[in-house]
């Protein structure tokens, strides 16, 4: 069933270019494009509404940011080998991140005049390809440099999102934590194992939502817990095996 916004009405229903999937355009929906549909030299240039559906779009969206991936690439500007999140294969310009925050360039040089005739993300792509390009951001770190979206980190590797932290790997969105390992979204925590959403954790592993807690173990949505295994919504208790005291 598809779900209609209260106070909009549908206003089409197409089909999918790519999935086929049919979806519908709201009322809302079109006076949103008008809104935003640019104006030049007084012509405004109509925004006409999507042909994919709603996953299509965010999936396409997802793929335009990439986090996680790393390679090993020339940059254009030094010839020095580089680790970046662009592949070598990628026509674009990389610069390492020194030589993009410095005034060795000005982005200014890679002005172009809008053609008209042609569509906005034709002339996009082609910007994107010749204006040069950081290749991560990682930033005042020590030995950690298979790291991205990073700062302040120290011994680091394959992570992301990461910041003021030490000894973490293969994980992501980590700040003022050390010693994590295959982690999502961890905060003011130590020792740490396959853990998600969680902070002020200590000596735990397979948790998730749990806080202000130590060595907790399969715990889900428990809170300043102690030596418990495998138990779910508790607050303030210790030596717990399935939500029972022993």
């Amino acid at each position: 069933m598809t779900f209609i916004p209260p106070g909009e009405k549908i206003a089409e229903t197409k089909k999918c270019r790519l999935s086929g999937k049919e979806f519908i355009i709201t009322d809302r929906d079109l006076e949103f494009y008008d809104k935003i549909s640019p104006v030049f030299g007084g012509k405004k240039y109509a925004i006409s509404s999507p042909t994919l559906c709603p996953d299509e779009r965010h999936r396409r969206r997802m793929t335009f940011r990439n986090e996680r991936k790393l390679y090993k690439r020339k940059c254009d500007k030094t010839g020095q080998d580089i680790i970046s999140v662009y592949s070598p294969d990628k026509p674009c310009k990389v610069y390492n991140q020194k030589v993009w925050w410095s005034d060795g360039w000005s982005p200014m040089d890679y002005g172009k005049k809008i053609d008209f005739e042609k569509s906005f993300l034709e002339q996009f792509h082609t910007l994107m390809q010749c204006v040069p390009l950081i290749a991560l951001i990682n930033a005042k770190s020590e030995n950690s440099d298979y790291t991205n979206y990073a700062t302040e980190n120290r011994n680091c590797y394959l992570s992301t999102g990461t910041m003021w932290s030490e000894n973490i790997l293969y994980s992501s969105r980590i700040t003022q934590s050390q010693d994590i390992i295959d982690s999502y979204n961890i905060d003011a925590s130590e020792q740490c194992y396959e853990c998600i959403e969680c902070a002020k954790m200590t000596r735990s592993a397979w948790c998730t939502n749990c806080y202000e807690s130590d060595n907790l173990k399969f715990c889900t949505n428990c809170q300043s817990c102690y030596d418990c295994i495998n138990c779910t919504n508790l607050s303030k208790k210790q030596f717990y095996i399935n939500n029972i005291f022993v």
